[in-house]
């Protein structure tokens, strides 16, 4: 529940730089960062799928350097329902990182259900690239719907832009 509150804190951290720089001003000579696939193609398997495959896009990176934590994030929809995925480590480095309080993963769906993989999987970041580049990776675990403890089963790959670094 203590990675749930601060995946909280780090979430509402990266809308906020998200608003902030999607509104930010103009520049007369502007630069075209590459173009990076933001998206994470994964896998659900329980709490009402059944080996569903989804593809959930606007990917975004960024790394908070109070908190030194990596967060992920993806929107999209799996048949109705709305997904926001949300992948959070430790650090800002490439590796594997077993999920525990400080690395983990997030999915809320419809905004009423919030699955949480805290202890049952693993994520591999094989590059994390500079500002305007890219965060990818792979991920596998169980996340637990917190109010009726339903299991769901996710596997997949990750691709996010990064975002300048929060502090």
């Amino acid at each position: 529940m203590k990675m749930f509150k601060r995946s909280q804190s780090v979430l509402v951290l990266v809308l906020t730089v998200m608003f902030f720089y999607a509104c930010s001003k103009d520049s007369e000579n502007p630069v075209v960062p590459p173009v990076v696939v933001s998206e994470a193609k994964l896998t659900l398997n329980g709490a009402g799928y059944t080996n569903k495959a989804v593809t959930l896009s606007a990917g975004i990176s960024a790394y908070s350097i109070s908190d030194t934590v990596t967060a992920i994030q993806f929107s999209g929809k799996a048949d109705n329902d709305s997904l926001y995925f949300i992948i959070v480590l430790k650090g800002n480095q490439t590796g594997t990182v077993n999920w525990n309080i400080d690395n983990g993963a997030i999915l809320l769906k419809n905004s009423s259900s919030a699955y949480i993989g805290e202890t049952q999987g693993t994520t591999t970041v094989s590059s994390y690239g500079a500002v305007n580049g890219k965060v990818e990776g792979t991920i596998s675990g169980k996340l637990i719907e917190q109010s009726s403890q339903a299991e769901l089963n996710i596997t997949g790959s990750f691709s996010a832009v990064r975002i300048p670094d929060i502090n």
